[in-house]
């Protein structure tokens, strides 16, 4: 591409062409955080923690290993991986050529950028739990470590992004 034609873009879509594009990431991350954001929303996540059940009931080891088929740590942590790496750069993108300096686009893109990071976030609730209830049900291995390191990474890694996505141009 021609610096010319890269420079006429950034900064030139609207508000309703952000909608747009960004509505449809978000929709593209809905399609695997359905059910995670909506036991957020529901109150089961909260509940669950909050009720003691997190330390109190043994771990079921369904939840161990990694299927793509069963309701398994592994599961979450591939498809919050998958989202992000796809949803984060396009959101990215999606900034640098949106004209944030009219505040209707702003609004727009905010909203985007809690809604992505909420559903990516979500995403992340269940496998942290069943990880922190396989360490106090079974007690700490190098795996179990790693994916404890890799949720906090990636759970920081989205709250990062949304913070600088937020800093003016």
């Amino acid at each position: 591409m021609s610096e010319g034609f890269v420079n006429g873009i950034k900064g030139r879509i609207g508000w309703a062409l952000t909608a747009l594009l960004t509505a449809l990431l978000c929709g593209w991350v809905w399609l695997a955080a359905r059910e995670p954001a909506l036991s957020v929303v529901s109150g089961a996540v909260p509940g669950y923690v909050m009720s003691g059940r997190l330390f109190s009931e043994r771990f079921n080891t369904v939840h161990a290993g990694f299927a793509l088929d069963q309701p398994t740590i592994g599961k979450w942590l591939f498809w919050f991986s998958v989202m992000s790496a796809t949803s984060l750069p396009a959101l990215a993108l999606i900034g640098w050529a949106a004209d944030r300096s009219r505040v209707s686009t702003r609004v727009v893109f905010g909203l985007a950028r809690a809604v992505l990071g909420f559903f990516l976030l979500s995403m992340l609730s269940w496998p942290f739990l069943w990880l922190v209830q396989y360490v106090w049900s079974m007690g700490f291995t190098p795996l179990r470590v790693c994916g404890l390191c890799y949720v906090a990474a990636g759970g920081l890694g989205v709250l990062a992004f949304v913070v600088w996505a937020v800093r003016k141009h």
